[in-house]
């Protein structure tokens, strides 16, 4: 049985240029029938067509409801996904992440070293204290508890 791959296959390329000469094919045809004038056509015996008004209504007709699905079905679908705002899982959820103070150093020194010549490397040498450890690196991210955060935004200091 054949791997399912998204790489091209000679069937997938006879595929894609099938697909593409018949969408250039279409296009043509398409234009022709928009912009040629009537009288050419019935020249050539080409009677059995629709009306002119259909090459502007129909791709109208497309933006309009694409456009109605981007702005109006698309966002509606989305608040209907939502919580309500009183729900307790819009301030927190399992995957939530506080901030816990702890002493413990969690900047752990990997064992494995990159370097290509293990005599020159510095990784033994090298040992940070506590406060350069403190002062030069990103502490790790959390999420910010709601008390804390009205307790920040609305605690009036001037009480």
């Amino acid at each position: 049985m054949p791997e399912h791959t998204p790489a091209p296959t000679p069937s997938r390329s006879l595929y894609g240029f099938f697909m593409y000469l018949f969408s250039k094919t279409m296009l043509g045809l398409y234009c022709a029938w928009a912009f040629i004038p009537d009288k050419y056509l019935h020249y050539f015996n080409i009677y059995y067509y629709p009306q002119k008004y259909w090459a502007t209504a129909v791709p109208i007709q497309c933006l309009v409801a694409l456009t109605l699905f981007a702005f109006l079905i698309y966002p509606s679908m989305n608040l209907m996904l939502m919580t309500h705002i009183d729900h307790i899982n819009t301030m927190s959820d399992p995957i939530s992440n506080y901030s816990v103070i702890s002493n413990e150093n969690p900047y752990k020194i990997p064992d494995m070293c990159i370097c290509t010549n293990e005599h020159s490397c510095m990784k033994h040498n090298y040992s940070a204290t506590p406060q350069d450890l403190n002062e030069n690196t990103v502490p790790p991210l959390h999420d910010l508890n709601i008390r804390f955060v009205c307790k920040k935004l609305y605690l009036n200091r001037n009480k």
